[in-house]
Parts: structure tokens; sequence; C-alpha cells
């Protein structure tokens, strides 16, 4: 599998990375008077134009990072000109290293983000595409989603699928039959090139995440007015949907049928809320991390699960609340400030934690990774600096923060 990555082969760069030998870019910070914006560049475009401006100091630096830029359009180039799922597979192997030596060598998360989920979003469209050349000619329009932390444009080292399919043909069987078929063929080639099965079953294989428009508009009608604890989960993933592959004009009817249950239906975004307010952050009453007993996973705290989560929950259902179409957690941050529903205080302590957060989800990967073993989620807050260890508590605070804003704003006088 490409996300079988040999530790050999980022051992030193890890290393280093510990070293802070990648701490080159605060002086390019001083240089051109960027503050710690070198830190959230939204993408690799953003943080070369930046080197750029920093003359001959980081000339070695500039050098590396336009040469695995170069690398990386190669790579990209190809995706879309192979028809054999082996090559796309070793495409995937190549860009997944590439990404993690990035990251080792100081490149952002936001960045990275956009780098993974830019090269595996054409590996999908890629895959999707042979798959309907194979079983052409379809019988009708279709189009295939990400959800997910792809949904997000939040993709880090290590990915499963989280995709749904929508056709637009209704009552149809022997069409309903065909994309059957061409799901569970989708699926197995995307778990062949690296796209492991998602443990939860979020995928088209399963007629959950699969039908016509008519399906999927009678699925809603259901979901959102059943809301047991499987359906608000169902509504949770739907909120992060993004067109992939087929026909956008398919994607952005069921998009828009989404946001329009939200909007009709705002007992079950209370629901989403009380869920993302409650759920718990890895901090104390007294600011100390809240850790693990027992267990194999003793003195660790799981940074998806009691971090980076409750942020991307309550940043999620602020913006379902006024309407925000954005799926990016970062996004909506900014888009909640432009509107002055979060002050600009506010909104910068909230994406510094998400940068924060999300490196310390990516160093916990890397470690994995280093070590061999699997990834499963939980950081040793001690085997970072006490600086790393300060930066994740202040983050974690602004998550809370940003809870009780959200129960002020939902349950308060007001929220209603």
């Amino acid at each position: 599998m490409p996300t079988d990555y040999n530790s050999a082969d980022f051992s030193q760069l890890y290393r280093q990375y510990q070293s802070g030998v990648a701490d080159d870019l605060a002086r390019l910070s001083k240089i051109i008077k960027i503050g710690d914006d070198y830190r959230f560049f939204p993408n690799f475009d953003a943080h070369l134009e930046a080197l750029d401006l920093g003359w001959s100091i980081l000339d070695e630096r500039r050098t590396y990072l336009k040469m695995r830029q170069a690398q990386i359009d190669k790579l990209v180039a190809k995706i879309g000109l192979t028809s054999s799922l082996g090559e796309l597979t070793k495409l995937h192997r190549r860009l997944n290293v590439v990404a993690v030596e990035l990251y080792l060598k100081g490149v952002g998360v936001m960045e990275i983000h956009a780098l993974i989920t830019d090269f595996r979003h054409a590996l999908t469209a890629r895959v999707v595409e042979l798959v309907a050349e194979k079983l052409a000619p379809q019988p009708c329009e279709f189009s295939w989603f990400n959800m997910g932390s792809d949904g997000r444009r939040e993709q880090t080292f290590f990915t499963d699928q989280d995709n749904a399919l929508v056709y637009k043909v209704d009552g149809v069987p022997e069409i309903d039959a065909y994309f059957e078929c061409f799901a569970s063929e989708v699926v197995s080639a995307l778990d062949q090139v690296g796209f492991a099965l998602c443990s939860g079953n979020i995928m088209p294989s399963n007629p959950d995440w699969r039908g016509s428009l008519g399906d999927w508009n009678r699925k809603m009608e259901y979901i959102f007015h059943d809301q047991s604890q499987n359906n608000l989960l169902r509504v949770i993933i739907l909120m992060d949907i993004s067109f992939c592959a087929g026909s956008e004009k398919i994607s952005r009817r069921l998009i828009d049928k989404v946001h329009k249950m939200i909007n009709d239906n705002f007992g079950a975004l209370l629901v989403m809320a009380r869920s993302a307010v409650m759920s718990s952050v890895a901090l104390t009453m007294f600011k100390n991390f809240r850790l693990e007993k027992s267990g194999e996973h003793k003195g660790k705290f799981n940074i998806k699960l009691y971090g980076w989560a409750p942020l991307i929950m309550t940043a999620r259902v602020f913006a379902l609340k006024y309407g925000y179409a954005e799926t990016n957690t970062v996004a909506r941050i900014r888009r909640l400030e432009l509107q002055g529903h979060f002050d600009a205080e506010l909104s910068c302590d909230l994406q510094d934690a998400y940068r924060v957060l999300a490196n310390a989800k990516m160093i916990s990967q890397v470690e994995a990774i280093v070590s061999g073993r699997k990834y499963d989620y939980y950081l040793d807050p001690n085997s970072l600096k006490p600086e790393a260890q300060e930066e994740i508590k202040r983050a974690l605070g602004s998550v809370e923060a940003l809870q009780k804003l959200a129960y002020n704003s939902f349950f308060g006088s007001s929220g209603m």
C-alpha cells in the first residue's frame, strides 16, 4: 500500500526536524516581515513566492523546494496519462513520500493539506474515469463525491475512502444495478491504488452512500427527521461533501439539497451543535493534559478525538448556522470572522489552534512511520519540547473557548 511507508526513508530527516533544522523559515519571516504567516501559507505556491522575496539568504531552500515542486507537477501530470492501476499505485506512493519529506523540511500544515488533497483528488478522479471507460456507456449522468478530510481539503499522510455516488435517473432497476456494479469496481480499484477501505463502510459499495437523486432525496428526508445517533453521524458526514468526478451539475443539485435540508431542519443542527459543545478536549480544569491512565496508551491522548475533531465539529455547526457552503475548517473560521460572527482575536486564535493541532496530528503520524508502528492518533506530550506542549495547551484552550461560544449561540437565550 502507498501508505505503508519505509521508516528508513525518513529517520534522518525526522532527527533533523526534531533538532530544528527547518527553523530557517523564521529567518525568512524577519527578512520579508510576514510575522507568523510563514507557518500558515495556504499552499506550496505561496510558500515559494515568499522565498522569492527573501533573496539569496535562503537560496538553497528555494532551489530545493522548486525542485520538489517540479517533481510533484511531473508526477501529477502522469496521473491523467496512465490507464494502469499499478502505475497509479506507484505514483501515489511516490507523492506520499514527497509530502512527508516536505513536511519534515518545514513545509506547513496548510500547504501539506492542499498538496495531498490535490494529488489524491486527481488519483480518485482518474480511477473513476478508468472504471467509467471500462463500463461504458453510462446509462445516465453521475457524480462521485469526496467527504471527510478529503471533502474539507485537510488530507494528511494516511487515508481511507469516504465517498458517495449519485446518478440522475430514478426508479429504473437496470440503472440501479449498473451503478451498484460501478461503485463496487471503483471502491475496489481505489483500494488497490492506496485508499484503504473505510472501516465505517462509508463508500458507495454500501447502498447507504449510493443512489439516484430521487433516492438521495428520500434518504435525506429520513435521516434528517429520524435523529438517531447513526443518522446524526450520516448528517455530519454529509456536511463535508465535495465534488470529485463526473457531472458537476448533478453534484451541485445534491450539495444544494444537503444545505437546504439543514436550513429546513434547525433541530438537526441543534443536535449536531450539542454533540460539538459536549465533545471533550484533552485539557483538565487546571490546564494540564488529560491523559490515558492505563492500557497501551497510558500517558498519551488521542489528538484527533480530543483536539482536532472538536474544533472541526464546532466550526462546522457555526458555518451551517449561517449558511456557509465552505467545507475547509480554516475557510469556515475566516468567513465567520468576515461576517462578524467571530472577532479578529478569536479567529486568529482558532486558526492558530487548527494549525497547532493539525501539526500535532502530523507529528504523531510521522512518529508512527519512523517507528514502524501502526498509526493510532495517540500523542505522548512528553515526547514534545516544553514550548510545543504549551502551544498545544493554548490550542486546546481556544477550542474550549469556541465551544463555550457555541453553547451560548445555540442554547443561550439568544441562540434560539
